[in-house]
């Protein structure tokens, strides 16, 4: 969740300051949204945390993601490609474009990573996930350019 959090107010602080490139970052986060609709739908991947052998970290602290309210704004057989990794992407883009601190500039860069360590510790998300959403991130940024 605070990944969500982080892209809506990176992207909001953007259109805020009427930053020149907040129609390009508005734009990569809708498609990294609307782009795996389909593979949601017709190819389902359970993550990694449903394996037997795998310890499930959001139900151990007592969260159900399907049941209730929750179930209605997740869908738990979205593994594949990581909206995590793809708003992690889209978030970096966000912050280097506005930001000329050094130290800020670092943790951007280095956003993604540890959201790809997140997620793989929590067992959220397999490489091959992580790697098609961070790529589905960069593509929504490629979008704007051309």
């Amino acid at each position: 969740m605070p990944n969500v959090v982080f892209t809506v107010a990176s992207v909001m602080r953007l259109f805020y300051r009427r930053h020149p490139e907040f129609h390009r970052i508005r734009t990569a986060g809708l498609f990294s949204i609307a782009a795996p609709a389909a593979v949601f739908y017709f190819f389902p991947c359970d993550p990694p945390r449903k394996l037997e052998h795998m310890v499930d970290t959001i139900r151990d602290k007592g969260l159900d993601l399907e049941s209730g309210l929750v179930v209605k704004l997740y869908n738990p057989i979205a593994a594949f490609p990581s909206l995590h990794m793809a708003f992690a992407v889209v978030t970096s883009a966000a912050v280097l474009a506005e930001s000329s601190n050094p130290a800020i500039r670092a943790a951007a860069l280095a956003y993604p990573g540890a959201v790809a360590f997140v997620v793989f510790t929590t067992a959220n998300h397999f490489v091959l996930d992580a790697v098609a959403g961070a790529a589905l991130g960069l593509a929504g940024l490629r979008l704007r350019r051309s």
